[in-house]
């Protein structure tokens, strides 16, 4: 049976869509990253190949590939005589992340004022309203994921695809940090103000201040995670 590509999908020859099965690589890529992100791989954890490999059931080839792909999104360091681990939460990587993040963000809030459609919109409206209802719940895992659709519609709108793959590799570390570090209440109160201040920036057209917003907003979130860092190392000593 013959095979095409036709709008960036394999087809057969009756038209009908072939289904593309993930690489082993990509799947071990995805697990572990996901364990990582979610705190199930904390801070200083061994990545031993073999262990992980017989953990998703495959050969250690693909669990190395997806190693140094972690290593190079920053989730995994290589250290002499201990091999690959979890990279540790750092504040010097929640300040410089931040910075660029700051910087895409702004530009693409910037970009989407008065180009977003209705719908999305009205998908922005929808998910500051469930952030008010999950704030109220101080359900910090919803939390998170709705922040980072808020985000996530907003840079969409934003056609440069290396602003996105940065941004999707710096929403990871700072899902990481914020998951470690979650929002206090009223820090939270603050930030779903920010978020409205962002949105009617954007309803009205004005990128200027969408993108002054939008960097200021991100500024206080890197300044409350430096805040905590810097308590928890305290605690620490």
């Amino acid at each position: 049976m013959g095979k095409r590509w036709s709008a960036g999908a394999l087809e057969d020859d009756t038209g009908a869509p072939i289904l593309r099965v993930p690489s082993l690589q990509a799947l071990a890529l995805e697990r572990i990253r996901d364990a990582i992100l979610e705190g199930r791989l904390p801070p200083g954890t061994p990545l031993r190949i073999n262990a992980l490999a017989a953990e998703l059931g495959m050969s250690p080839i693909p669990v190395r590939e997806a190693l140094q792909v972690l290593a190079t999104e920053g989730l995994a360091v290589h250290l002499p005589h201990r091999g690959m681990t979890v990279s540790p939460l750092r504040a010097e990587d929640v300040a410089q992340t931040y910075e660029v993040r700051a910087v895409l963000e702004g530009l693409a809030a910037r970009h989407a004022a008065g180009r977003l459609a209705p719908a999305v919109m009205a998908n922005l409206r929808a998910l500051l309203a469930e952030m008010e209802t999950t704030h109220e719940c101080q359900d910090h895992e919803a939390l998170l994921r709705l922040d980072r659709a808020f985000h996530a519609c907003i840079c969409e709108a934003y056609p440069n695809r290396w602003a996105s793959e940065f941004l999707r590799q710096i929403w990871n570390h700072a899902y990481r940090v914020r998951r470690t570090y979650p929002r206090s209440k009223a820090r939270l109160r603050v930030v779903l103000g920010e978020h409205q201040a962002i949105l009617a920036a954007l309803d009205a057209g004005d990128g200027e201040r969408a993108e002054n917003l939008v960097r200021r907003h991100l500024e206080g979130a890197r300044d409350d995670l430096l805040e905590r860092l810097q308590s928890a190392r305290s605690a620490a000593v």
